[in-house]
C-alpha cells in the first residue's frame, strides 16, 4: 500500500498472506517454473556480477552450497554521495537501479512509539545511505551485465 509516508515505510506491523484457491494453482505452478529455470539463472548472473565486481564495491555473498532467490542484487558504496551520485549516473546511461530500503526498522512508522535512534543501530543507519540495487532477473544479458558493469567501474574511476 501506497501511504502518505511513503511506498517503503511501514504503518503497521501484521500479516495477511492468505492465497484463494486459484491463486494457490497458480502460484504452484510458477514455483515450479521459477525452481526448474529461474532460480539458476539469477545464480549465474550473481557469480556474472560478483566476478566482475568484487575489488570494486562491496558485493553480496551467498555462502558456499547455498543459492538465493534474489529480488534484488543490491551493492555497498562507501558513502550516500557515491551512491546517489552512481545512481543518477547509470540513470543517465538508461541502466535502471533502485533503493529499496530508504528507511530504517527502527525509523518505520509502525514503531514509532518506541525510544529507538540511529545510534543504537549503526549499520543498518548506514546501509540505508550506502546500499544500491542494480538490475536482477534471470532475462538479463551477458551485454547488458557488462554495460552495467562496467558503467560502475567507469564512475568509480571518476
Amino acid at each position: 500500500m501506497n501511504t502518505p509516508q511513503g511506498k517503503y515505510d511501514n504503518v503497521r506491523i501484521g500479516v495477511n498472506s492468505r492465497l484463494d484457491t486459484v491463486q494457490a494453482t497458480i502460484l504452484d505452478v510458477k514455483l515450479s517454473a521459477f525452481i526448474n529455470h529461474e532460480l539458476k539463472d539469477v545464480n549465474l548472473l550473481y557469480q556474472k556480477y560478483n566476478r566482475r565486481l568484487k575489488n570494486v564495491v562491496d558485493i553480496p555473498i551467498i555462502p558456499k552450497g547455498y543459492l538465493s532467490s534474489f529480488a534484488q542484487y543490491t551493492i555497498k558504496l562507501n558513502s550516500q554521495s557515491q551512491r546517489d551520485g552512481l545512481k543518477t549516473f547509470l540513470a543517465n546511461k538508461g541502466i535502471p537501479s533502485m533503493i529499496y530500503y530508504t528507511k530504517t526498522m527502527h525509523n518505520q512508522t509502525a514503531f514509532k512509539d518506541l525510544d529507538n535512534s540511529d545510534i543504537d543501530y549503526p549499520v543498518s543507519t548506514n546501509l540505508c545511505k550506502t546500499v544500491l540495487s542494480l538490475p536482477m532477473h534471470p532475462y538479463l544479458t551477458d551485454k547488458e551485465i557488462d554495460l552495467v558493469c562496467s558503467s560502475i567501474i567507469d564512475y568509480l574511476k571518476g
